[in-house]
C-alpha cells in the first residue's frame, strides 16, 4: 500500500533501513555482491509501497542512514565506530544505486527503459512501478509461450505485450458474441457478462469479481470463437454434401419412381420436372437459412463438448 504523509513515510524508512541491517548481519559471510543483490531486492521491495512522487525522498532519507566510512552497524539500528558487520559502503551504494534508477528513468529512451528493466530482474524494475509478478506467473507464462528453461522473461516487456492483447480480447469479447446472437438469437449458448468490465473489475478490486468468474468468461469466450472459426471450416462441405445428397441425379430418380405419373411421360422428362419443382425452393433466403442452421448446430455441439 502506498505512503500518504511525512510521518508515515519516515516510519517505511526506519522499516526498511532496520531490515537493510538485517541482512547486512544474516549474509556477512556472504559475498559483497551477494550482499548487495540482497540489498538491492529489499529496496525495490520497499519501493512498491511507495508512492511514485515520494521515492525520490524516501530514497534520499534512507541513504542518510547509510555514511559512508569505517562505522560498523548493529543490527538494532545504532551506528557505531570501528565495527565491520554492517558494511554501510555497500548499504549506502546500493540505495544510491537504485535512487539514480529513480533520477533518469524519465530521461531514458524506450529501448534504454527496456534495457534497464532487464537487468533489474523480473519484476518489471523499480523505476516503472510495473507489476509485480511472481515466479509462478512468469513460469506458467514461459509454459504457455513454451519458452526453454534457459530464456529468461523481461518483466517490462511482458507488461507491454499486456496492452495490445486486454485490447484485443476487449474487442473480441463483443464481436464473437454479437455475431453468435445475429446467428442465433434464441441459443443456449449466451454471454454472461461484460468481460473487459469484469477484468477492470477484478484487477482494480473495485467490485466483488473473483479471478475464477473472469476465467471463466475467458474460457466461455475461447470455446465460441473457436467452434465458430471451426464451424466455419467445416460447414461448407457438409453443405455440399446436403445440396448434392437432395439435388443429385440420382436421388430425383428415386423420388420420380416412388410417385405416380403418366406412364406415356418419358422417365428423363419426369426427372427434370422433379427437378424444377425443387429448384424452385433454391433461393437466397433458403440458402441462408440452411448454411446458418448447419453452423449454429455445430458450433452448440461443439461447445457443449468443450464444456464438459
Amino acid at each position: 500500500m502506498a505512503t500518504g504523509g511525512s510521518e508515515t513515510l519516515e516510519d517505511r524508512v526506519l522499516e526498511t533501513a532496520n531490515r537493510l541491517r538485517l541482512i547486512q548481519v544474516d549474509f556477512a559471510d556472504q559475498s559483497e555482491q551477494t550482499r548487495r543483490d540482497y540489498l538491492s531486492e529489499q529496496v525495490e521491495v520497499a519501493l512498491k509501497g511507495i508512492l511514485p512522487e515520494e521515492r525520490r525522498e524516501f530514497l534520499e532519507r534512507l541513504a542518510s542512514r547509510f555514511p559512508t566510512g569505517s562505522a560498523g552497524v548493529h543490527a538494532g539500528g545504532d551506528v557505531v565506530e570501528g565495527g565491520s558487520v554492517g558494511g554501510p559502503d555497500v548499504l549506502r551504494d546500493t540505495v544510491l544505486i537504485v535512487r539514480s534508477l529513480v533520477e533518469v528513468a524519465s530521461e531514458l529512451t524506450q529501448e534504454q527503459q527496456e534495457l534497464v528493466l532487464g537487468a533489474v530482474g523480473p519484476s518489471g524494475g523499480v523505476p516503472s512501478g510495473g507489476a509485480d509478478l511472481s515466479i509462478e506467473v512468469l513460469e506458467a507464462v514461459r509454459a504457455k509461450l513454451k519458452l526453454r528453461p534457459e530464456v529468461s522473461i523481461n518483466g517490462g516487456r511482458l507488461s507491454q505485450v499486456l496492452v495490445p492483447l486486454v485490447e484485443f480480447v476487449c474487442k473480441l469479447d463483443p464481436l464473437v458474441w454479437n455475431m453468435w446472437r445475429t446467428l442465433s438469437p434464441r441459443s443456449g449458448v449466451r454471454r454472461s457478462g461484460n468481460l473487459g468490465q469484469s477484468m477492470g473489475q477484478y484487477s482494480s478490486g473495485e467490485a466483488e469479481v473473483s479471478l475464477e468468474q473472469v476465467e471463466e468468461a475467458l474460457k466461455h469466450l475461447q470455446r465460441l470463437t473457436a467452434a465458430v472459426i471451426t464451424a466455419v471450416g467445416r460447414v461448407g462441405g457438409q453443405f455440399a454434401k446436403s445440396h448434392l445428397a437432395k439435388y443429385s441425379p440420382s436421388e430425383i430418380s428415386a423420388l420420380v419412381k416412388m410417385e405416380r405419373g403418366s406412364v406415356l411421360v418419358s422417365h428423363e422428362v419426369k426427372c427434370w420436372r422433379k427437378y424444377q419443382e425443387l429448384a424452385d425452393t433454391l433461393n437466397e433466403d433458403s440458402i441462408d437459412t440452411e448454411v446458418r442452421k448447419a453452423i449454429v448446430d455445430y458450433v452448440e455441439s461443439l461447445v457443449k463438448g468443450m464444456g464438459r
